[in-house]
């Protein structure tokens, strides 16, 4: 009886967990020889966490040109989230970005593969930019409001944040709330000379999130 007993909280809690709506929360593998990735650093640790009523899933994307689709939409279409946040490093604050384009940089910078970008444009018959669908303006706000330095950007890079960028927005089916947020190296300082540490980073992301889902349709 006891077993069964057992089982049955075990099936509930299992059913209740699935239950959750997901936050999809991706960042990149590390790149240009270095050991970590910020983004990456910060974000595997939401795995299974509930935050804002969501349960978190977490991924990690390859720093390789052509790469970044698939995973995503295969993540997207297991897990059916109510958002989508995307996460790179290689800003001085935390950066919102509110514009995807759909190019790469003039320079067209090797990925992890030591390849460069094999088109112009990252999708040929694609629309040149596309909007964020987080709201910028107001997770910038909250990040300064918790003396976190944040900023808004139309400008994601040429590099793979930006393929990312743009590749989730083009994504259909797909939440609205989706885009792509950069964040500093780990222990970068800020103006005040305050490093960007994994845990001030972390508390960047929970940020982003709660603002996020507060502001979504119900």
């Amino acid at each position: 009886m006891l077993n069964r007993i057992l089982l049955l909280v075990s099936l509930l809690s299992f059913q209740a967990f699935a239950a959750e709506p997901v936050i999809l929360l991706t960042g990149f593998e590390p790149f240009g020889g270095a050991k970590l990735n910020a983004s990456w650093e910060a974000v595997r640790k939401f795995q299974d966490q509930i935050i804002a009523g969501h349960r978190v899933e977490t991924l990690e994307l390859p720093v390789v040109y052509d790469a970044v689709d698939t995973p995503l939409r295969a993540a997207i279409e297991k897990f059916k989230p109510a958002a989508v946040y995307c996460f790179g490093e290689g800003t001085p604050t935390i950066q919102i970005e509110t514009l995807a384009r759909n190019g790469y940089h003039p320079t067209k910078p090797k990925d992890n593969k030591g390849q460069r970008p094999p088109r112009e444009k990252i999708v040929n018959d694609g629309k040149d930019s596309i909007k964020t669908g987080l709201p910028a303006l107001e997770i910038a706000n909250a990040l300064n409001s918790s003396q976190i330095p944040a900023r808004l950007s139309q400008d994601a890079g040429g590099y793979l944040c930006n393929e990312c960028f743009y590749r989730v927005m083009a994504l259909e089916p797909a939440p609205a709330l989706r885009g792509f947020i950069h964040v500093p190296v780990l222990d970068t300082k800020d103006d005040k000379g305050v490093p960007f540490d994994i845990e001030r980073i972390k508390e960047a992301v929970k940020i982003a999130i709660e603002v996020g889902i507060a502001k979504k349709p119900r």
